[in-house]
């Protein structure tokens, strides 16, 4: 049985029976998380860390106001969950894969906030979170693929390097591990939707990205992309002030078509972006995802039942 069965089905359980062992409520609210495409994207899960182990709380998509909402959608929903929650030693919230039958939690963590209390400041879980907020970018548009063919076309390239050099253009990214890469964007900005088109995904500013400058290879070892002909993307003028670029973090796998949440640089492709570098800034602090749980109403209760009657919908 799926955990969005699971979470149905409990739901349902709770209205018609008074179980003892579900004394406690535990309440999660959010900024910037954004809203998940469950048919792509999963869903989100919440555990407490008890003894070391992860229990589960629940399943939740959020809506536009930050709010737990069931999945598929509906009103603000809290979970009734043992009151032994109290002797956590934090809470997480999970990213869990579209039909997840695990019944751990997935390496996407995104949020985290350690037990002090009954209310959890839940903050960003990323590897690195301290180091990412320090992160610089600087990128220059130039289509170096194809200057031998045409050289009039540099503003439909983009590369995140920084000249004289060339050198790293971004600077103090942390090492993510295997759940999370890096992906480079330019996001057209003059329609009434933004339009992502990604320049690849990668590990370290230094070195190439996935596909280099795009299908024929080519350009320097650093992540960027040629938005030309020869290289079979679709052509870009990137000087119009119509652009943005973006530096987002990915999960791995990854299964949705734009930059997910955490974006930790970004800034508007200047009309004049063809005299040298150009600077792309840190949002870290403004942008990334935070949240609370709170817990409320905790009496004594019979831990064993909670177990037992979770243990039978899995």
């Amino acid at each position: 049985m799926s955990k969005l069965q699971t979470s149905i089905l409990t739901v349902a359980v709770f209205s018609l029976l008074s179980i003892p062992a579900l004394a406690a409520e535990l309440t999660l609210s959010f900024d910037n998380l954004m809203p998940l495409n469950e048919s792509t994207d999963g869903l989100y899960e919440g555990w407490a860390i008890i003894d070391g182990a992860p229990v589960s709380t629940g399943v939740f998509n959020v809506d536009g106001s930050g709010n737990a909402v069931m999945p598929g959608g509906g009103a603000p929903i809290s979970f009734m969950v043992d009151d032994n929650i109290g002797t956590a030693s934090a809470i997480k919230i999970s990213l869990e894969p579209v039909g997840d039958s695990d019944p751990g939690p997935s390496g996407l963590i995104v949020l985290t906030g350690d037990v002090d209390g009954d209310t959890i400041a839940l903050k960003a879980a990323l590897p690195g979170l301290d180091m990412l907020m320090t992160s610089a970018g600087s990128y220059i548009l130039a289509t170096p693929s194809d200057n031998a063919m045409d050289t009039t076309n540099d503003d439909q390239g983009i590369w995140f390097l920084s000249m004289p050099g060339p050198m790293e253009g971004l600077t103090n990214l942390p090492d993510l591990g295997p759940n999370w890469v890096y992906e480079g964007w330019v996001v057209d900005v003059s329609g009434s939707s933004p339009m992502p088109y990604s320049t690849g995904t990668f590990t370290s500013g230094a070195g190439f990205d996935s596909d280099a400058a795009g299908c024929m290879a080519g350009g320097p070892p650093f992540p960027g992309q040629d938005f030309v002909a020869y290289q079979c993307d679709t052509e870009m003028d990137l000087d119009t002030g119509d652009f943005a670029a973006v530096i987002s973090i990915e999960p791995v796998p990854d299964n949705g078509a734009g930059p997910f949440m955490f974006k930790p640089l970004a800034g508007m492709i200047p009309v004049d972006g063809l005299n040298g570098s150009n600077m792309i800034g840190n949002q870290v602090a403004d942008t990334f995802p935070t949240g609370s749980a709170m817990i409320t109403g905790t009496v004594a209760s019979t831990p064993s039942s909670w177990g037992s009657l979770k243990a039978s919908f899995r």
